[in-house]
């Protein structure tokens, strides 16, 4: 395995980032370098938010201790010092959150019979502008709601972006970012790798959408901006590079299926309803003769979890640059999915490199490795921000903070 330094970094400073214990309810925990989010009532009393998903009540008699110079000694200096956490229910494009919240504190918080006994404040940043790509309106949807609150959470600023749409509208709206994320959505109008839309392939495109996402994509890309394109980002990611997509992953698996390249009894068949029948969207017109779609054993690639790679048979490349030292190791038990669609592992993007993959062949994470945070990522890390999954949440919060350091380490020098 190949190592440098910048990875042993990353991944020790990923891995003393989590909580050392159990869970919640084990008698005692230590969890270091993590950022306090807010304090908030809770239950007649009050409780700690922290590690980017973590809620926790503290204990009567609870102990701060401040290293920073801000002598923060008491939960309500504490919770004064991390302002309220903005609501980003009525959040539409052009709004910024964060501003006013002052700098993120981090340090170690120590937990006892599920209750937060100590808090030591160790250092304080400064909180670095996240752009959330603009999704083809003014209103902003779940899942970029989603990201904001997990930007905030992990130490950062949040900027819900207006189109990009020109290079000079996308040059304003770009320059003053220290970070970017690009969410999920419709599917890319394949008209721009080079194809035509085809039964069960690409609908609901947006010419308006793909042209600020690219545009974004670019100029992030170019100016070494930390990102990380999530589901269709990955995506637009690959297609701004010059590469293409899969346009119906069942449809993918299917055709590997019947010449050989993938076994038809590790092969599900799913019903041919008609074109275009995607995710979530009803057939226009009948398929004659029904086209033959299938997917991979459990990797059904719709709404749905399922694990990427096992201990046994990682999916992690141990090249990876910016994946594997997030996820401290070569395989994840569980990603959230939702998608028909991927990047085309035969038509990658320039510059791009495949550092994740499911056994059936789809990529699951690329990187510009020539950046030093460039990520596409085809599962939703944004999912679950407050712990009904702990491990999907953890998993989450990994990603936005490491997003947060980078954004930051040009400031710092690092």
């Amino acid at each position: 395995m190949k190592l440098s330094l910048a990875w042993l970094f990353a991944l020790v400073v990923s891995l003393s980032a989590t909580c050392f214990g159990a869970d919640a309810s084990a008698t005692s925990e230590r969890c270091e370098d993590v950022v306090l989010s807010s304090v908030f009532e809770k239950d007649g009393g009050l409780a700690l938010r922290f590690d980017g998903y973590r809620a926790l009540s503290l204990a009567t008699g609870a102990t701060i201790s401040d290293a920073t110079g801000a002598e923060i000694d008491s939960p309500e200096k504490l919770r004064t010092a991390l302002g309220i956490e903005p609501d980003l229910s009525k959040a539409k494009a052009g709004d910024r959150y964060g501003d006013d919240l002052g700098d993120a504190f981090y340090g170690r918080v120590s937990v006892a019979d599920g209750k937060v006994v100590e808090i030591a404040i160790e250092r304080r940043e400064k909180r670095p502008a996240i752009g959330i790509a603009w999704t083809g309106s003014d209103a902003v949807g779940s899942a970029s709601r989603r990201i904001g609150e997990q930007i905030l959470r992990s130490g950062g600023r949040v900027v819900f972006l207006t189109s990009a749409g020109t290079e000079e509208r996308c040059e304003e709206v770009m320059r003053e970012l220290d970070g970017f994320v690009m969410p999920g959505g419709a599917d890319v109008d394949p008209v721009r790798f080079g194809e035509k839309p085809y039964p069960h392939g690409s609908v609901g495109c947006d010419r308006a959408r793909d042209d600020s996402d690219i545009n974004a994509t670019r100029w992030a890309l170019e100016n070494d901006l930390p990102g990380l394109w999530i589901c269709r980002g990955e995506q637009v990611m690959n297609v701004a590079c010059g590469g293409a997509l899969i346009q119906d992953v069942p449809t993918y698996i299917g055709a590997r299926v019947k010449c050989g390249e993938l076994l038809e009894e590790d092969a599900t068949v799913i019903p041919d309803e008609g074109a275009p029948a995607t995710y979530g969207g009803k057939p226009t017109e009948p398929c004659d003769p029904p086209h033959y779609r299938a997917v991979w054993k459990e990797f059904k690639h719709g709404s749905g979890r399922h694990p990427l790679g096992t201990e046994d048979a990682p999916a992690i490349s141990e090249d990876s640059k910016v994946l594997l030292p997030i996820v401290g190791r070569r395989f994840i038990s569980s990603v959230v999915t939702s998608h028909h669609q991927a990047a085309d592992p035969e038509r990658l993007g320039e510059g791009l490199v495949v550092v994740a993959r499911t056994p059936d062949g789809i990529v699951e994470a690329i990187e510009l490795q020539k950046n030093a945070f460039s990520l596409g990522i085809q599962f939703h890390v944004e999912f679950d921000p407050l712990n009904s999954d702990p491990e999907i949440a953890r998993l989450g919060a990994a990603f936005f903070k490491a997003l947060i350091r980078s954004a930051r380490a040009p400031a710092e020098g690092l």
